[in-house]
């Protein structure tokens, strides 16, 4: 689904494209068997970390996808599980992790061509809307799949390369990953190691509500399932941050058709709180009095209407919910860092509320009063842009002539807005962000997965940008950024869900593991950033 939109920038007017992605279906491919096994070293990545040099825009990027005979896999980080040969179609570089140089530079979109209108079920078409590429990624988690167990692989035992060039040391406490959670044992326990290889703090997991309460009070196996995994990564010493979102169906009202579209919050917003209340109780705490989850954000993006179905796309309409969902964590414990939403970066259309406006709405509807007890939940992603560059280039591409395209513009300007509201005490946390791209990706027949609808932007970054830009904004965020916390980086494993990469699923392009469970170079850059 798409929508082109209008919103001022500079003064003048300008079309932000919305991106919006419907849930994907449920996944009935069939995996590919793991082929012979090889082995190999990752390798260096130093030059991602080196110095950061402006350039100028550069041309698309189109990856390539062959490689010569024989070239085999880098390992993957913490587990001893390595893939069992090269994929189709892939490329030395990205077989082994090694960047080339690069450096920073203000990146362009391409032009834009428009789409035939579209329109949700229940929902009238507005002939005055012009539909069109949208902005931002899906966020929606995907349904839960169960896949066919990977099989235990051969330890391999790694060389070390090069050290990186050394670069302004991370605060390793304010770095996070999300991490698609709907997964087998196994692969939670990769994902886990990769998280500790990654030198992470704060490990994401989406929760969404629709497919862990089947009624008020009953739980489903795949909420038993959750709560272990999060049990188990406080026990590995992880802070776990929880997104809670989608409604399941019996706490939400029909439309006038009968329909119940999309997602979108329960009619009464005290269920979300129950919710709150029964997941934290069910989830409990550890010997110490220290609550397994240590921060929730109440909801995401209910500034879309894919997220927030059936209400008013404004800021005082969330508050309504964020309420009681406060009190019933605060209830629990004071403990617990209280999130709210974060808005997607976007501006106003029939399908979404622009992010700057609507957090506004949050202070007219008080969210001052409750100081540095909660956190502000951002997701500033910089689409083709490097996170040091600001709007607008005055290119009419399509991803860097508004605001809400840059990362740093996204956080200042809401810490402007927290200042001018008398909220100048609370922090922000990005409850997500990053940089897409297909390159280094091979689909299972050994081709380039083409640039997901209306997300042109994944021809402007390549997997060496990715990584550096990545970096870069962790280093941004805790050194230029004293308002900021933590920071969750989306995400580590959607490419490795089945179908994901073949089926251009734009979530693939920001992993940090390819579809073969293969580190790419944005791993590495994170790996081997300094911490302390």
């Amino acid at each position: 689904m798409a929508v082109w939109i209008l919103s001022a920038c500079g003064g003048k007017e300008t079309t932000i494209p919305v991106y919006v992605t419907p849930t994907p279906p449920p996944d009935t491919a069939t995996p590919t068997s793991p082929p012979p096994t090889v082995t190999a070293t990752p390798a260096e990545v130093g030059q991602v970390l080196g110095s950061l040099t402006p350039i100028t825009p550069t041309e698309p990027v189109t990856p390539t996808a062959t490689y010569p005979p024989g070239v085999s896999f880098g390992p993957l980080m913490g587990v001893p599980r390595t893939a069992t040969s090269s994929p189709p179609g892939a490329t030395a570089e990205q077989m082994t992790g090694t960047p080339t140089p690069a450096s920073f530079g203000p990146m362009v979109g391409p032009n834009n061509t428009l789409l035939p209108t579209e329109t949700h079920v229940g929902q009238t078409p507005n002939p005055n809307v012009t539909y069109g590429p949208m902005v931002g990624p899906d966020n929606t988690l995907m349904p839960t799949e169960v896949r066919t167990p990977v099989p235990a692989y051969p330890t391999v035992v790694p060389t070390s390369g090069p050290s990186p060039t050394p670069g302004p040391a991370l605060e390793a406490d304010m770095l996070g990953i999300q991490i698609h959670p709907h997964i087998d044992s196994d692969d939670f326990y990769a994902a886990l190691a990769n998280a500790h290889d990654l030198g992470v703090t704060w490990i994401k997991y989406q929760f969404n509500w629709s497919l862990l309460e089947s009624s008020p009070g009953q739980y489903t196996d795949l909420f038993y399932m959750l709560r272990l995994y999060v049990q188990e990564t406080h026990k590995q010493g992880f802070k776990v941050m929880i997104g809670v979102t989608k409604a399941p169906l019996w706490a939400r009202t029909a439309n006038g058709d009968g329909q119940k579209p999309e997602d979108g919050p329960p009619s009464d917003p005290q269920a979300l709180a129950n919710f709150l209340s029964g997941m934290l109780s069910m989830i409990g705490s550890d010997v110490d009095g220290q609550p397994y989850i240590s921060a929730i954000e109440v909801w995401n993006e209910p500034n879309l209407q894919r997220e927030w179905q059936g209400h008013p796309l404004t800021g005082a309409e969330y508050m309504r919910y964020f309420v009681p969902a406060y009190r019933a964590i605060r209830a629990y414990s004071p403990l617990i860092t209280v999130i709210t939403a974060a808005p997607a970066p976007t501006g106003d259309s029939v399908e979404s509320a622009d992010d700057r406006e609507w957090l506004r709405e949050l202070y007219s509807a008080g969210l001052a009063q409750y100081g540095s007890d909660v956190a502000v939940g951002a997701h500033p992603y910089g689409w083709a842009n490097p996170p040091d560059a600001r709007c607008c280039g005055g290119s009419t591409d399509g991803w860097n002539e508004s605001p809400q395209f840059f990362f740093l513009d996204t956080l200042e300007d809401y810490h402007d807005i927290m200042v001018n509201m008398g909220h100048s005490g609370a922090q922000i946390w990005v409850t997500e962000f990053g940089w897409a791209t297909f390159d280094g990706l091979v689909t299972a027949s050994g081709s380039v997965p083409a640039a997901p609808t209306g997300s042109g932007f994944f021809s402007y970054v390549n997997k060496q940008q990715q990584a550096q830009y990545t970096v870069r904004a962790f280093e941004i965020g805790q050194s230029s950024l004293p308002y900021v916390g933590p920071m969750i980086l989306w995400n580590l494993n959607f490419a490795t869900l089945d179908g994901a990469v073949d089926q251009s699923d734009q979530q693939a392009g920001y992993g940090l593991l390819d579809s073969y469970f293969q580190p790419r170079p944005v791993y590495y850059a994170l790996k081997q950033a300094p911490k302390q």
